[in-house]
């Protein structure tokens, strides 16, 4: 059983340099395409399942299926369940006393119409699922709202129908990511929207670079991280450009770093390899 199993549907260069950094330190190491290999529950080949799924239905359900067995998931699928899902992620955060965007969940056209009513607008509207800013909607007026709810209605998935109302933080089209490995912060990366384009995202085109950590980003990460039991996450944080308050946005359970190690030269899936290895060492 010793060994790592890499869980994957699409390899990425994150992929790739764990399986470098694993096999590097001797590891053998287990690849699993979950679109083109059936995964039997309770079965497993290793002690240790690194989950890199990008679709995160498919990635708790390979945690699910590698847990049944015994194996020790990176991560698992109660931190996956509860980063996949917006409204969980906030959730949990403000039961933490984390302080997150004000937000109103919209799950019908009465609802909708309260929520429009009672926000300030401009507002941010988003699905409680996926990632790299799709389906992201700064509101503006009754106009923009009406045909942000009659296309979401027209998707088949509910999580899709449903919305996340959420306040504005006006960043200056600006935020901050942390990357968070056993506890320990790996370092920090601001990122920042480009042209007319209000979204951070690298994958639209947001610019990156490294910060310096004070105490308050530091203590939010590991807050955020304790908060799902996250073994390997990225935090994102919103500073309010007025007031300097900080603001916990999102939680990722599958993280993404090739932009983060662009920016601040730092290797993190040589953090993540280390962590691995001490963890077999147990």
């Amino acid at each position: 059983m010793m060994g790592v199993e890499l869980l994957y549907d699409t390899p990425r260069l994150e992929e790739k340099l764990m399986i470098e950094g694993l096999r590097s330190m001797g590891v053998t190491v287990t690849l699993t395409n979950v679109n083109t290999t059936p995964l039997l529950i309770g079965e497993a080949s290793t002690d240790i399942a690194l989950v890199r799924v990008m679709s995160m239905q498919k990635a708790l359900y390979s945690a699910a299926i590698r847990e049944a067995a015994g194996s020790k998931t990176i991560n698992s699928s109660t931190t996956l369940v509860l980063c996949g899902d917006k409204i969980l992620t906030l959730s949990r955060l403000m039961a933490m006393g984390i302080k997150v965007p004000r937000s109103m969940v919209v799950m019908g056209t009465e609802s909708a119409e309260i929520a429009f009513r009672q926000f300030p607008k401009p507002f941010v509207d988003k699905p409680p699922i996926g990632s790299w800013g799709r389906l992201v909607t700064l509101v503006n007026d009754a106009a923009t709202w009406r045909s942000v709810l009659e296309h979401r209605q027209m998707m088949q998935s509910q999580q899709l129908r449903t919305h996340i109302v959420q306040e504005y933080i006006k960043s200056g089209g600006r935020d901050i990511r942390t990357i968070v490995i056993a506890g320990e912060i790996v370092g920090a990366i601001t990122r920042k929207s480009v042209g007319d384009e209000w979204r951070t995202n690298v994958a639209l085109g947001g610019k990156t670079e490294p910060i310096r950590l004070n105490g308050e980003i530091a203590e939010l990460s590991l807050k955020a991280a304790e908060a799902v039991n996250g073994d390997c996450i990225s935090v994102d944080i919103l500073e309010d450009m007025n007031t300097g308050e900080l603001y916990l946005n999102e939680v990722n359970g599958v993280p993404e770093f090739k932009g983060f190690m662009e920016a601040t030269g730092i290797n993190v899936a040589n953090e993540l390899v280390k962590y691995i290895i001490s963890v077999m060492k147990r």
